[in-house]
């Protein structure tokens, strides 16, 4: 619907707006012991249409070649997960996302997966790390993974591909960084995790009553429509994990708009470890010849600093730091669609587009 049509909308009566559009409220959600509990996202699958092509810019963006094999590759970044991104070869050169995995707590709440209707399992032996995966194959041509059993990467150290020599920032009262100096060459923002994905969603309630009846998703934000409250256009979820802390959103799920033909991915997000990392991997992809989509800019919701990029094959990919983290504490927050960055470059008109070739 335009916005010219909303505009009309809002001169009508009450009756009139509930009969052209029926409220469509997001009903706020609590986890319980009886849903699946995920720990964390791990990883995201793509079909690209040239894979020597996103091999290139996987390099470009940050991601660690971890695996060969056949016609997938798996990267990593330098966190636990043995993977954050699977990219395979399309066998019909038509480029898909194929989903994203999350990280069951424990044995009980994979087997409880396993018990949902459309549960398919999976051994992935063969893949970095090995394990178990449940794969939900969505009516809407959508798939959702829930994952088990695999060996984490040992971490804890920041490698970087951009710093010589980087201390503590100094302020104008405190200068810790005596003596010794910022220095920094070219070269891409390594990767930590995946922290996000989300859809432009045509089944919009379907989906999310999947994903909220059944697993620990709970609303960090709900977005209505400025001049219709009564229309809820978005959500941005993250895992309860109870007192313990998660990311302000590990998905997110967009209403589509009329017209729109088919669930899309909207974008996938990446954390890097600070913002000059990430000034210098905007850099890098630059120098190379990648296609920037908006950054970068420091987000409202969530805080985070980003930077989208197109990939080879037009999915929209985020390289972000500095994001919120939230837990049971945090309540739901309600508030109508506003500006979503507090600085940054202006958002470009076709930012919700579906690019991909």
């Amino acid at each position: 619907m335009s916005l010219w049509m909303i505009d009309v909308l809002t001169w009508l009566p009450q009756s009139w707006q509930d009969w052209i559009l029926p409220a469509t409220t997001i009903p706020v959600v609590q986890n319980h012991p009886s849903k699946v509990q995920l720990s964390r996202i791990s990883h995201v699958y793509f079909d690209h249409g040239d894979l020597e092509a996103f091999d290139r810019f996987a390099k470009d963006f940050g991601f660690v070649q971890a695996e060969r094999k056949g016609n997938s590759i798996y990267y990593r970044g330098y966190g636990r997960d043995p993977y954050v991104y699977v990219a395979s070869q399309s066998l019909t050169r038509r480029s898909r996302f194929m989903g994203t995995a999350f990280v069951a707590k424990d044995q009980e709440n994979f087997d409880k997966a396993l018990k949902l209707p459309g549960a398919v399992i999976k051994d992935i032996g063969e893949a970095p790390g090995g394990g178990q995966m449940i794969t939900f194959a969505r009516p809407n041509d959508t798939f959702f993974h829930v994952v088990h059993g695999q060996t984490e990467r040992e971490s804890g150290t920041i490698p970087t591909a951009t710093h010589d020599s980087q201390g503590p920032f100094n302020t104008p009262l405190e200068k810790p960084r005596k003596g010794y100096f910022q220095r920094y060459h070219d070269g891409p923002a390594l990767v930590h995790k995946l922290g996000h994905f989300g859809y432009v969603c045509k089944e919009f309630e379907e989906e999310l009553d999947f994903y909220t009846s059944n697993f620990n998703f709970v609303h960090s934000d709900i977005l209505s429509l400025p001049q219709l409250p009564h229309i809820d256009v978005m959500t941005f979820m993250h895992l309860d994990l109870g007192k313990a802390y998660s990311d302000h959103h590990s998905f997110f799920l967009q209403r589509a708009p009329p017209g729109t033909s088919k669930t899309y991915i909207h974008h996938s997000s990446f954390e890097v470890s600070d913002f000059d990392t990430q000034l210098m991997g905007h850099k890098h992809l630059a120098k190379k010849g990648w296609k920037s989509v908006w950054g970068v800019g420091r987000h409202i919701l969530g805080s985070q600093i980003f930077d989208y990029w197109y990939d080879s094959s037009g999915f929209k990919i985020e390289h972000y730091a500095d994001g919120d983290v939230v837990n049971e504490d945090n309540a739901t927050r309600k508030e109508p669609v506003g500006p979503i960055s507090v600085w940054g470059p202006e958002l470009p008109k076709d930012f919700g587009d579906n690019k991909v070739k």
